[in-house]
């Protein structure tokens, strides 16, 4: 059955959706009914809070096919661009917007099958787009200040109100990244023993060793403070718990495999 749209100023968009429990015929109607929406609309991607359905669930029309993702999770993310979106909730305005053009997601099918699969391309973006909607948040949220207050100004009632939903951009993933690419470089210079004098072998070793010094500092950091937002938004505490034991757990392995490199090809 179609379903009316949520669309501006409607503040149900904030609404932050729920995980799908229980995989009964209730859910296979649900779907049937955003499909039908979708195809009422001319649409390539819905997520059930706009029809009202406060629960984490996407369909994606994919070569006119259309797929059915439940309780998504995005695990990895590669390869960002800035290109142009425009959103059925805000008619007519649209926004540079800075995402990931490969990912791969965690999530359930339609009879709650755990699955996982690779996105890429404008399928990526389309689905990232969507799946902020679950989570309270719209393409709005991933804009700078500047542009965010010029879109507030322009829009006849200002921004919905973001109602306490979880941020889509955490300051903590800043210290992330600084781990990352001090990483980065690091292994940059497993270049050295090949092309270099022993006299840059043995600098590059001893800057080497700083730079790793310096990554548990940052993987300390992103953890501790990590946690002290996840209490700023309590809503979505669960689901950031894990992400951040994942995520350190992923640094610390990536600094063990780059500390081994550097005892076996740096050290003198």
């Amino acid at each position: 059955m179609i379903q009316p749209l949520l669309t501006y100023p409607d503040s149900r968009i904030r609404l932050i959706s729920a995980d799908v429990r229980t995989f009964n015929d209730e859910v296979h109607q649900w779907i049937t009914d955003m499909i039908d929406t979708m195809k009422a609309h001319e649409l390539d991607a819905l997520s059930a809070i706009f029809i009202g359905l406060q629960y984490n669930i996407i369909v994606l029309k994919i070569a006119d096919e259309y797929f059915s993702y439940i309780n998504s999770r995005i695990i990895k993310g590669s390869e960002n661009s800035i290109k142009t979106e425009k959103s059925i909730y805000y008619d007519g305005l649209t926004a540079a917007v800075d995402r990931f053009e490969e990912i791969t997601i965690i999530y359930e099918d339609v009879n709650g099958n755990p699955s996982y699969t690779t996105l890429q391309g404008d399928i990526a973006r389309i689905f990232q787009q969507q799946l902020d909607y679950c989570f309270g948040s719209t393409f709005v949220d991933r804009v700078d200040q500047e542009t965010r207050e010029r879109i507030n100004d322009y829009l006849t009632y200002g921004l919905v109100a973001n109602a306490g939903s979880c941020p889509v951009v955490f300051v903590r993933d800043y210290f992330k990244r600084a781990a990352r690419y001090v990483m980065g470089l690091v292994a940059l210079s497993f270049v050295i023993p090949i092309f270099g004098s022993v006299s840059l072998h043995r600098l590059t070793y001893t800057i080497d060793t700083y730079l790793l010094i310096s990554v548990p500092l940052l993987m300390l950091a992103y953890f501790f403070y990590a946690i002290y937002e996840s209490r700023q938004y309590k809503q979505c505490t669960s689901c950031q718990i894990g992400n951040i034991i994942g995520t350190t757990a992923i640094l610390s392995f990536q600094l063990l495999l780059v500390t081994l490199e550097v005892v076996f090809l740096i050290a003198p």
